[in-house]
């Protein structure tokens, strides 16, 4: 068994000072962290239309079904999404058109501008489903929805989506 020298008890002493420095350290950091996460909302929320409903004609489609909406930033009675914060926000929407349709437009809006669209022409009992992204800087009160067009879609299985998260506020 080795004897400690005063040295060996000095060096000790020092590592647990710097052991203690890094846990103050750490502690900091925790407390900024949750400071943040009470600054920065968390705004995502995923929509989708009930099935049997299948939207046709023109005018908003009312994605009713909410499957997460937190921060509470989509009416699922008035389909419209409303951003909380200005920031930098990701959307996706889908179309299912029917296989009767024919042509099936939809058209993703902000503040009645026209943003991208999914146009699916399809001849008899044919399907096609698609999906768009849209990575959108927003203001405070902009709003964001999704206006049929043309044509009948199929709401079934979950085939009418419409989707979005704050990616970084501003």
């Amino acid at each position: 068994m080795k004897l400690l020298t005063f040295q060996d008890v000095k060096d000790a002493i020092d590592k647990l000072k710097q052991l203690d420095i890094l846990n103050d350290r750490i502690a900091n950091l925790d407390e900024q962290v949750t400071t943040l996460q009470k600054h920065v909302p968390s705004i995502i929320f995923h929509a989708k239309v009930s099935d049997g409903l299948n939207p046709a004609g023109q005018g908003r489609i009312v994605y009713d079904t909410i499957i997460v909406n937190k921060g509470s930033a989509y009416n699922h009675l008035t389909g419209i999404f409303t951003a909380p914060v200005a920031g930098i926000y990701y959307f996706t929407y889908s179309l299912l058109g029917m296989t009767d349709s024919g042509n099936t437009e939809v058209r993703l809006m902000k503040n009645n501008d026209d943003l991208s669209y999914i146009h699916s022409i399809l001849t008899p009992n044919q399907a096609q489903t698609a999906s768009t992204p849209a990575i959108l800087t927003l203001n405070r009160h902009d709003q964001i929805w999704v206006n049929l067009i043309q044509g009948r879609t199929w709401s079934g299985r979950g085939a009418l989506n419409f989707q979005g998260v704050l990616l970084e506020a501003q």
